[in-house]
């Protein structure tokens, strides 16, 4: 599984560690992607979504 969510296509973010002695080595902001069921433009589907969309489709109802 890739860290992309199918709705806003969000993708992993790059950036540094930093130590307390301000030596920096290379990390990697993964997305908080879930497996989940839901209702996008009237269809049932299985997506992988990030957290932040799931948090905006309250209003969505969830697939059953």
């Amino acid at each position: 599984m890739g860290a992309r969510c199918d709705v806003c296509l969000r993708k992993p973010q790059y950036g540094h560690n930093v130590s307390h002695s301000t030596r920096r080595t290379n990390r990697r902001f993964k997305v908080n992607v879930q497996h989940r069921r839901v209702v996008i433009d009237g269809h049932a589907r299985n997506v992988y979504i990030c957290t932040r969309c799931l948090r905006n489709m309250v209003k969505v109802k969830k697939a059953r």
